[in-house]
């Protein structure tokens, strides 16, 4: 072909969704802590325990946030008081029946705070220093000042910056001077916009009460920062209880094809779930990011009167997202997150045509013009395979289950109709996508193994089969026999004396297998192949990985052994 003679590069692509039901890279429970705190009834004192939990999304929320500081102004940023709100009411459906109950709440937050163990560590928000269960006086400052604002408290911060150190705490309004302050010291506070704030020491170093300030800053200059200009909204709030431990509750999630877009790059998914208990009216936040352990985008839904709640979301551009949904908890029941969908979105490889002045291209749809023209348009459907997932494990072999489902949309997507559209003139049998899925364990050597997740196409897919040829691959069509919108179930096995996989139907029975043992040394891949078209969906959900020395975990756990990003659990 006379390239000088190109006329029209027409690129076709199309909007595939792979979509998996894959746990979070973190334990699924909650971080549930207990703080003691007491009140004043004249000259006795009652001792109260407040449980709190806080579900991992919510943490996840505020650890992907910008942790940045430019100055003294950005401290107020930390200060959030509507994720606490469920603290403050806690503690004040006991101080609101006492004398001088403002005062007895600010000084029931300090001993809350002041459990939290002090160390040295960058700015967090109050919902990390929860979970983390540390921070300085800044991060214990920022947290104390959140649960006194939602509960109606008039506070500052007191920023100090000496020459010798920095340092801060919390200024509480009182309309008098504070009455249950520690008797030997003189209450400090400070005058701002015709107010005075009463110092609230937040560092543990001693039973600080409001209006008791430490020596070492005693006559020290205080820079007030004001917090009115302070987060309004949260997505999620922390749960909490004065009546004993919070009883646990349960979110489902589910993916499913949405109505189809009359648009070429654009796709939905309905993500519905329900609530345990079955409340109607609640809160449900859905989050999607696209990073794995951030959730910077979501949405809000409320529940039907079963507890169902329903969204249909639209996506337009490729990537990998990831959906949690989350709800707050009611009552004495503590919050909850669903597992975690990953939906893998991507462009299919572009076709290329060319056209000549004297030559209708595409008039014979299985021939093609010219050997240059075909070796340019194979060359550019296989430079872009993706690799969606790719987990490193090290063991005497690797084991993965997980249940899958094809979910074809209610209707094809319509493509918008072009005068400038060209037939490409190429064999069919040629026109290959990414349209396979493939599930891909493989032995590198020792006790160093690796599970993948690939887009491939029919000629990445014949990389594969022709190791059949090479006596170093197994492989498994886990399409052969299965239906649309039916769940079936995927055991694999590879260490160096086993391959084994297994396709289950839902009642159990065996329809595909494959088991190698005598020469299963000669065997270092194990490939498992779902294939779908343009219109369908793949689902998998209870996916399990592990490596073969490590305790076996229950079908349908929510969890993988990936360290450095555990949740961390609170007692």
């Amino acid at each position: 072909m006379d390239f000088e003679s190109q006329k029209t590069i027409i690129l076709i692509a199309s909007i595939l969704l792979l979509a998996f039901v894959m746990p979070t890279y973190s334990f699924a429970y909650n971080c549930d802590r207990t703080y003691t705190f007491y009140v004043e009834y004249g000259y006795r004192r009652f001792s109260y325990k407040l449980y709190i939990s806080v579900p991992p999304s919510l943490y996840d929320y505020y650890r992907a946030r910008a942790h940045s500081l430019y100055g003294g102004s950005y401290f107020s940023k930390f200060v959030t008081p509507d994720p606490v709100k469920s603290i403050a009411k806690s503690i004040q459906s006991v101080t609101c029946k006492v004398s001088y109950s403002d005062e007895q709440f600010a000084n029931a937050v300090l001993k809350l705070v002041h459990q939290v163990s002090y160390e040295k560590s960058e700015a967090k928000y109050p919902v990390e220093a929860i979970v983390d269960n540390s921070g300085d006086c800044d991060v214990l400052s920022y947290l104390a000042a959140s649960i006194m604002k939602a509960g109606g408290l008039d506070v500052v911060l007191l920023y100090y910056n000496e020459k010798s150190q920095s340092h801060m705490n919390v200024g509480v309004y009182l309309p008098y001077t504070p009455v249950y302050g520690t008797w030997w010291m003189t209450p400090k506070g400070y005058e701002y916009n015709g107010r005075k704030y009463w110092v609230a020491e937040c560092t543990s170093r001693s039973d600080w009460k409001v209006g008791d300030q430490p020596g070492k800053f005693a006559g020290a200059k205080a820079s007030i920062i004001s917090l009115e200009n302070c987060e309004e909204s949260s997505p999620a709030h922390v749960s909490s209880s004065l009546d004993g431990p919070l009883t646990p509750s349960s979110i489902s999630i589910n993916l499913s094809p949405g109505p189809s877009i009359v648009e070429e790059r654009a796709r939905a998914l309905t993500i519905s779930g329900s609530i345990s208990p079955r409340y109607e009216g609640e809160r449900v936040v859905i989050y999607v990011s696209q990073e794995q352990t951030s959730l910077n985008t979501f949405e809000t839904v409320y529940t039907d009167n079963l507890g169902n709640y329903f969204l249909t979301w639209n996506f337009t551009l490729p990537g990998t997202y990831y959906i949690r949904t989350s709800w707050s908890g009611a009552s004495n029941y503590s919050g909850s997150d669903s597992e975690t969908l990953i939906v893998f979105v991507r462009l299919s490889q572009p076709l290329v045509a060319f056209e000549e002045p004297d030559y209708e291209l595409g008039a014979d749809p299985d021939y093609v013009s010219a050997w240059a023209s075909f070796a340019t348009l194979h060359f550019l459907m296989h430079t872009d395979l993706e690799e969606f997932l790719k987990i490193n494990l090290l063991g005497k072999g690797v084991f993965l289950s997980g249940e899958f489902i094809v979910l074809r949309s209610e209707q094809r997507v319509i493509k918008p109709v072009s005068e400038q559209t060209i037939k490409i003139g190429i064999p069919r049998n040629e026109q290959t996508i990414n349209d396979q899925l493939g599930l891909v364990l493989r032995h590198n050597g020792g006790n160093n193994y690796s599970i993948s997740v690939r887009g491939l196409d029919d000629y990445s897919l014949s990389l594969i089969t022709k190791g059949l040829h090479r006596n170093n691959t197994a492989f498994m069509n886990a399409s052969t026999g299965t239906r649309e919108n039916t769940w079936y179930k995927v055991v694999a096995r590879l260490c160096e004396d086993e391959i084994t996989a297994g396709l289950y139907d839902r009642n159990g029975f065996l329809l595909e297998s494959v088991a190698i043992r005598d020469d299963a040394t000669s065997i270092s891949e194990l490939g498992i192949l779902m294939t779908h078209d343009r219109d369908t969906l793949i689902a998998l959900k209870n996916l399990k990985v592990e490596t073969l020395d490590q305790p076996t975990q229950p079908v349908g756990g929510n969890h993988i052994p990936v360290y450095d990003l555990e949740w961390r659990r609170g007692g």
